[in-house]
């Protein structure tokens, strides 16, 4: 029979050897998400997507204040060739109130250009539990957004608002108190709805210079 002092060093070999395990399957999971422990966020890891040109916007069902389905990307040669996305809900008091105002501005740019018309600006909110078309009509109202330059969009379900922040590596989660916690950039897409850029919310000069580098391209060049 062994001994105490044999099964006390025996219970220590396999909690040691369990620990062992533990590490190397958290190490492998680690190593898988960050990429190759190159990506330690959620944002670095999009950057990485982007730079592959993996990351595109799918092609899903979207309400606009009318009620009517917009015409965006995938929608033909008429379209425009580029576009500036943010992605947002209309009670959120922080971030989106931010790209709000940079969104503005954006529109000041482009109505002051009259070659600009190749570039469109657009807003998608993804909570679809409460921003209906009339809500959006109502935020677009406050935010001075005019439907030539600046598109407000809400996808027709949940289950759309999924594919399409999944589609483009968007993530918003829930906080806890009826808000949500989100990616707060400036998505720039070409006319197939590939993702071409990535910019913050106060760098709307240099999504802009890149929209429009963007739309004097031919389809399905990149630089």
């Amino acid at each position: 029979m062994a001994s105490i002092a044999q099964r006390d060093a025996l219970s220590r070999r396999l909690s040691a050897a369990l620990c062992v395990a533990m590490l190397a399957a958290f190490g492998w999971g680690l190593h898988r998400v960050t990429a190759g422990f190159e990506v330690w966020t959620f944002e670095g890891r999009r950057q990485l997507q982007l730079q592959t040109g993996s990351l595109r916007a799918a092609s899903v069902s979207l309400q606009g204040v009318s009620g009517l389905a917009p015409q965006l990307w995938y929608g033909g040669p008429a379209q425009p060739a580029a576009y500036l996305v943010d992605f947002i809900y209309t009670r959120c008091p922080g971030v989106c109130r931010a790209l709000g105002s940079e969104f503005q501005q954006l529109q000041r740019a482009l109505a002051a250009d009259p070659t600009a018309g190749a570039v469109h600006l657009v807003s998608i909110s993804f909570d679809v539990a409460h921003d209906s078309a009339a809500g959006l009509a109502h935020y677009a109202i406050q935010l001075g957004a005019a439907p030539a330059w600046w598109t407000m969009a809400v996808p027709a379900t949940a289950d759309d608002a999924t594919t399409l922040l999944h589609s483009l590596g968007v993530v918003a989660i829930s906080d806890g108190q009826g808000g949500f916690v989100h990616n707060g950039a400036i998505h720039l897409l070409d006319a197939q709805g590939r993702l071409r850029g990535l910019f913050g919310f106060d760098q709307w000069p240099q999504a802009l210079a890149a929209a429009r580098q963007t739309a004097k391209l031919p389809p399905g060049v990149t630089r």
